[in-house]
């Protein structure tokens, strides 16, 4: 794990130690929590509100649903990479 954290730069992940342990669980719930039809046009817009700096969803429960969403996303980035650096550890031969 502490290879892990290292290649992660040793930044805060905002996961649990059950996280940590256990990435797929935030994997699963993100996943559960968003559909897919609806992460792409999210992301979507994200990327058109960095570039345009204009996407009209800055009020109210739409504000606090994409920042939501975001924070979502932050943790699922973090524990596909620990989830994919523990497989790839896995599937190494021993030497």
């Amino acid at each position: 794990m502490e290879n892990i954290m290292k290649k992660l730069d040793y930044q805060p992940t905002n996961l649990s130690d059950h996280e940590l342990e256990n990435p797929l669980s935030t994997m699963v719930a993100f996943l559960d929590n968003n559909d897919l039809h609806h992460i792409r046009e999210k992301v979507w817009q994200l990327y058109k509100g960095w570039v345009n700096n204009s996407v009209g969803f800055t009020e109210g429960d739409e504000n606090a649903d994409m920042l939501y969403f975001y924070t979502q996303l932050v943790d699922f980035i973090n524990a596909a990479f620990i989830y994919t650096e523990k497989k790839k550890l896995e599937i190494q031969p021993t030497v």
